[in-house]
């Protein structure tokens, strides 16, 4: 870690310190790329029939609400859905397919607050392999956070004790050894500088401490034991399986506080997808029906799918007592996607459900005039709701708090 380069390298802003929530509130973001098929997932005005892709979920009715309507405004096909999270369409590329820059999503804002007394400031999971193009979560400089789609490696990470704690405390000791000698540099220039540059020097020491304290974070749990739990021996080896252990995961997380923030990719690719006992490579194809019945049927069935793992992650949050309430009670689940009609490639009225915590449900759903509110207006209330002081997400306008507040 050096000290920047003054007058020519941006440095990241520095972060108010956010107040600390007594409730232990918590987010998972779960995300498709091949968004949902539209005419099975948005529920239409005056219809009481359950769309066939939500069939799975109604049993958790008063739980979750559909909004419709909301997008953020862009377009791009398969290029726009890394957005779903940030708002924001601001793609730089490596040739056609690699992108590198966005914006901060969602899920890592609310981890600057609710996360910063966990072990891991968030978890960034994965249904399958993806593609570098598929990823969900971005941090405050723009960078992807790729999802790990090994659940052996994310269970050793999250359960398994260190082998050797004393080697793990002289590593970060190191690692606090060379931010001393970094914040001493630091110190010393300040004396010789204007003012421009030492607002950025302050803003370094700003970034130096967040390093402080994630290597606080990490010397707490050296000598702690994991959370007992049976261990995990084999890799599933099909896309639901893989999926559906990735949700156990994330709620043991939650359960055990090693963080409060998670995100979940369904990537359109990888492991295959067993349908009527034939093996799928995956469902791109599917997505791109061309309107024929028999093609739309396979592609409403393996979205219910989809949504039978998150029924199945609802009612295991459901059943897990955190002090004076359930964790489902305390945790925000957004489920969507940022492409609106894989079929079309279109990015308008996006696949967009909400569920749990302690917003609004009232069994009924959310329906906006088309291409009038932004996605980002319910990322205004839902941050809100996790107790974070803001008014404004990307390109919100405002928020619905009268709808799910």
């Amino acid at each position: 870690m050096a000290l920047p380069f003054l007058n020519s390298l941006p440095i990241p802003p520095a972060t108010a310190a956010q107040p600390f929530l007594e409730a232990r509130k918590r987010l998972v973001c779960v995300g498709t790329f091949l968004g949902m098929y539209p005419g099975e997932w948005h529920p239409k005005k005056g219809d009481s029939r359950a769309p066939q892709i939500l069939e799975p979920l109604m049993a958790h009715r008063n739980d979750f609400t559909v909004v419709s309507g909301v997008d953020h405004g862009i377009n791009g096909g398969h290029k726009g859905t890394p957005s779903f999270l940030s708002g924001v369409y601001k793609p730089e590329y490596i040739g056609e397919s690699i992108m590198v820059r966005n914006e901060i999503t969602i899920d890592q804002l609310a981890a600057k607050t609710l996360s910063r007394n966990s072990r891991f400031h968030s978890l960034q999971l994965g249904a399958s392999e993806g593609k570098p193009t598929q990823t969900l979560s971005w941090d405050e400089n723009g960078v992807p956070l790729l999802p790990e789609a090994d659940p052996v490696k994310v269970f050793q990470k999250l359960f398994v004790n260190d082998l050797n704690p004393k080697a793990a405390s002289r590593a970060m000791g190191f690692k606090r050894s060379v931010l001393d000698m970094v914040a001493e540099d630091a110190k010393a220039l300040q004396k010789e500088i204007g003012y421009e540059d030492r607002e950025k020097v302050d803003a370094y020491f700003s970034s130096i401490r967040d390093v402080e304290k994630r290597i606080e974070r990490q010397q707490q749990w050296v000598n702690t034991r994991k959370p007992g739990v049976p261990p995990l021996m084999e890799r599933p080896t099909t896309f639901h399986e893989n999926l559906d252990l990735m949700y156990e995961l994330t709620a043991l997380a939650l359960q055990h506080d090693s963080t409060r923030v998670a995100s979940i990719e369904l990537p359109a690719g990888g492991l295959p997808i067993i349908l009527d006992g034939n093996q799928l490579s995956g469902y791109h194809g599917q997505s791109h029906h061309g309107k024929d019945p028999e093609v739309i049927d396979e592609l409403v069935r393996i979205e219910q799918m989809h949504i039978r793992s998150l029924e199945k992650f609802i009612t295991r949050l459901k059943g897990i007592v955190d002090d004076d309430a359930y964790l489902f009670d305390r945790t925000q689940i957004l489920f969507g996607s940022g492409m609106g009609n894989g079929s079309s490639h279109s990015n308008k009225n996006l696949p967009v459900l909400v569920a749990g915590g302690d917003l609004n449900h009232s069994g009924k759903d959310v329906i906006f005039e088309e291409g009038k509110t932004p996605l980002c207006n319910v990322f205004v209330t839902m941050l809100q709701k996790l107790g974070i002081e803001t008014e404004s997400f990307a390109s919100s306008t405002g928020n619905i708090n009268n709808e799910l507040a």
